[in-house]
C-alpha cells in the first residue's frame, strides 16, 4: 500500500521495459487486459497487464488495494501515467506495485510519452510489404483469373491488411504483423514453388505454382474478420470466436471468385483447399488436412514461419542473464539456447 510520501515524491520518468527490481518511477503504459478473478479462500482481485512496446507487466491489485474498484473500470486499449515500484520474483518476473494512475494526456509528451512507444509495431514499413506483394502476384501467378482475385481481395482490404495483427498472441501478433506474416510467407512460396515444380518437372498434372503463391498471401485473410483491430492488442470477433478465419477466408475467396466469369473450378478447389488445411493438423485448428502438394507445402511454410517468429521474439524479449531463453509455450515450453553475441561493429579489437 503506498504512503503519503510515496505519492508525493519526485519519481524519474523511465520506460516501463527499463524499471528495475526495487525502483520507484513514473511510466507510460497502456492497459491490455483487465482480470476479475477470486483467490482460493474466495478474496476477489483484479489483475491488469500493461506494457510499452517491449514488455507486458501484471499489476495484481488485492482486495485490500486502494485501487481495487477503480481498477474495475479501468479502459482496456488505452494509455495510463503509472506511479509505481517494480519488483521482480523469480517465478513471476516483473510486477508492479501501484501508487498512482491517471490517463496520460498530450501534454505528458514534455515528459517522452508517445502512444507509438507503448504498443509493438513491425519493423518494416507496410506499403514496402505491400508492394512487393503485388509484385510477386503479378510475376508469379500466370492465371488471370487467380492474379485478378488475389489483387481483388488485396486491394478491397488494402488498408486493414497492412494495419492488423497476425494472430492476437501465438505470432506476429503486433500491428502490421499480418502483412509482415504473408510477405514472408509470400518469398518462401515463390521459392519452394519454383524449386519443387523443377525438381519434379515430370508431375502430370505440373505442380501449380500460382496457387502455392495465391494461397500463401490469402491462407489467413479471413483473420480480417475474425480480430478486431486495436494497436494495443487485437481481440476476437464474435464471429471469429464461433465460426473461426479458416472458414472465413475460405469464404472471402469464394465469395470474389464467384463474381470472376470463367473462373476455373479446378483452382478454385485447389485454392479453397489450400486455405481449409493450412493449419496442417486437426489439432492445430485445420478442419481437413492437406491432400495435394500444394496445400502440403503452404502448410509446411505458415507452421515454419510462425515458429521461427516465435522463437525469434523468445530471443530478443529474453533476459540478458542466462544462456537461454524463458518457455516458449507454442513451442512445447522449450527454451532456446541464445548464443554468443558478436561484438558491435568496429569493437572486433
Amino acid at each position: 500500500m503506498a504512503t503519503v510520501d510515496e505519492e508525493q515524491a519526485v519519481l524519474p520518468v523511465v520506460r516501463l521495459s527499463e524499471l528495475q527490481d526495487g525502483q520507484e518511477a513514473e511510466c507510460f503504459a497502456a492497459l491490455v487486459n483487465r482480470i476479475l478473478g477470486k483467490t482460493y479462500k474466495g478474496d476477489p482481485f483484479v489483475k491488469c497487464v500493461f506494457r510499452d512496446r517491449r514488455i507486458k507487466v501484471d499489476a495484481m491489485l488485492w482486495s485490500n488495494h486502494r485501487f481495487h474498484q477503480q481498477a474495475q473500470g479501468w479502459a482496456e486499449g488505452i494509455a495510463y501515467r503509472l506511479r509505481v515500484r517494480g519488483t521482480i520474483s523469480p517465478r513471476y518476473g516483473l510486477q508492479l506495485d501501484i501508487f498512482d494512475i491517471r490517463p496520460a494526456v498530450d501534454s505528458d509528451a514534455i515528459d517522452g510519452f508517445d502512444f507509438s512507444d507503448l504498443v509493438e509495431g513491425s519493423r518494416f514499413d507496410p506499403c514496402r510489404l505491400y508492394a512487393t506483394i503485388l509484385d510477386y502476384v503479378q510475376k508469379c501467378i500466370g492465371d488471370p483469373h487467380l492474379k485478378f482475385l488475389v489483387l481483388d481481395i488485396l486491394q478491397t482490404h488494402e488498408d486493414l491488411f497492412k494495419r492488423i495483427q497476425a494472430a492476437e498472441k501465438m505470432h506476429h501478433a503486433f500491428t502490421g504483423g499480418l502483412i509482415e506474416h504473408v510477405w514472408s510467407m509470400t518469398r518462401i512460396s515463390v521459392f519452394l514453388a519454383e524449386h519443387y515444380a523443377k525438381y519434379y518437372d515430370h508431375l502430370n498434372p505440373p505442380l501449380n505454382k500460382g496457387v502455392i503463391v495465391a494461397a500463401a498471401i490469402l491462407h489467413d485473410i479471413g483473420k480480417l474478420r475474425e480480430l478486431e483491430y486495436h494497436p494495443v492488442e487485437a481481440k476476437y470477433t464474435k464471429e471469429g470466436s464461433l465460426i473461426g478465419h479458416v472458414l472465413m477466408g475460405r469464404d472471402m475467396v469464394r465469395d470474389a471468385a464467384s463474381r470472376i466469369d470463367g473462373f476455373p473450378a479446378e483452382t478454385l478447389l485447389l485454392l479453397e483447399h489450400a486455405i481449409l488445411s493450412h493449419h496442417g493438423k486437426r489439432e492445430f485448428g485445420a478442419p481437413i488436412l492437406p491432400q495435394t502438394m500444394e496445400a502440403l507445402i503452404v502448410s509446411h511454410i505458415d507452421d515454419l514461419d510462425a515458429k521461427v517468429n516465435a522463437a525469434a521474439n523468445g530471443r530478443l524479449s529474453a533476459d540478458k542473464e542466462g544462456d537461454f531463453t524463458d518457455k516458449i509455450w507454442c513451442l512445447d515450453n522449450r527454451r532456446f539456447y541464445k548464443g554468443i553475441p558478436l561484438p558491435p561493429p568496429g569493437d572486433e579489437d
